[in-house]
């Protein structure tokens, strides 16, 4: 080998390394992986994991526009603000719901809310938190419909607007505890509600004060196959009295039925959990599926209602109401809702009866 070849040689080797070492100087990082929202299918459909956490989320709600007219309940009691009399009012509601879930080692913890954002009429709008609430281990605790009546018991078939079938069914702050045995179908529930405020109004008792002593609540249900039973009962404890409600519910394929009653303690006044006039009442409601879209409903209820006579002594009335509407599906998520209302009071003490009509149509848009 001479001295050319031995420098050409040597040459070639540098120029070989330092072209390796500058490749290397211009390789890029690897771009970090991005995380995509994953759906999760552990507490039912539309929940998806909130990103870096082991929360699922799901978002919900719908908008309503409504419209309605007639004075079912003679003072406007019940309908939109402003009316009294006959007369037709409007009202848009927009609803957001939030839920959310994650496994622990004690079960699932889960959480609830859900706000209404309201227009009545062409009146200034409203915002209300109607329900929120955290679930775990049995218990509940914050504001939601009280365990009388709601979403424990259940209400009626029609818009809830005209006709009072769910008497009673107010929200409040409360923490109860439901156990639940799936093997026999039974279950059993009880709570504590706060009392402030509701007697008072509901009595139209401005002397009405609030107390450290909290409303009482329990019930208890059995579910088989398509039927279903309950038994709640509520103490006031402003009031000193209280309300027992009992329901059936059955299915028979496309029809579907219930029968309500509920006692008051004390005939003579109201209270949070017998928000009627009178010792009982008495409510009844049929459903038939016609097709997937179209079902026809109905609610019937009937009440021993209190009067007072000119001389100030308390005697029984009664009260007929009853709600009769379609339920139409037009597209999946988008339903129309027309109902007709008719409500008539019986006055024993004039010998007369009151009659009023009234109807409306709802339409809603769910996601």
């Amino acid at each position: 080998m001479n001295i050319k070849s031995l420098l050409l040689g040597s040459a070639a080797a540098l120029a070989a390394v330092s072209g390796a070492q500058a490749a290397d100087a211009i390789v890029a990082a690897e771009p970090e992986p991005m995380e995509y929202v994953r759906v999760c299918d552990a507490f039912g459909t539309g929940y998806f994991y909130i990103p870096g956490t082991e929360t699922c989320l799901k978002i919900g709600g719908y908008l309503r526009v409504e419209w309605k007219g007639g004075d079912v309940q003679g003072t406007g009691q019940n309908t939109f603000p402003g009316g009294g009399g006959d007369s037709w009012n409007t009202r848009t509601r927009a609803t957001l719901k939030f839920s959310t879930a994650t496994d622990t080692e004690y079960g699932a913890l889960k959480t609830y809310a859900e706000v209404e954002f309201q227009k009545d009429n062409n009146n200034g709008g409203s915002t209300n938190l109607a329900h929120g609430y955290i679930e775990f281990a049995g218990f509940l605790l914050g504001y939601t419909d009280s365990l009388f009546a709601g979403g424990y018991i259940g209400g009626g078939y029609s818009n809830n607007d005209y006709i009072l079938v769910n008497y009673g069914d107010t929200a409040r702050n409360q923490i109860r505890y439901t156990y639940g045995d799936t093997s026999n179908g039974f279950s059993f529930t009880a709570g504590v509600e706060d009392s402030s405020d509701n007697s008072g109004d509901f009595l139209g008792d401005s002397d009405k004060v609030d107390t450290y002593v909290p409303n009482v609540v329990g019930g208890m249900s059995y579910s088989t196959g398509g039927f279903q039973a309950f038994l709640v009962g509520g103490y006031d404890a402003v009031v000193e009295e209280g309300a027992i409600k009992g329901r059936i519910n059955a299915t028979f394929g496309a029809f579907s039925a219930y029968v309500m009653a509920g006692w008051n303690t004390d005939g003579d006044y109201q209270n949070d959990y017998a928000q009627w006039y009178g010792d009982w009442a008495v409510w009844l409601g049929a459903k038939y599926q016609f097709t997937e879209k179209l079902a026809i409903y109905g609610d019937f209820n009937f009440m021993d209602q209190g009067a007072t006579d000119s001389d100030g002594n308390f005697t029984d009335a009664g009260k007929f109401e009853t709600s009769i509407g379609l339920d139409y599906a037009i597209v999946p998520g988008f339903k129309v809702r027309p109902e007709v209302s008719y409500v008539a009071d019986y006055d024993q003490i004039a010998g007369d009866k009151a009659e009023d009509w009234g109807g409306m149509i709802r339409f809603q848009r769910d996601f």
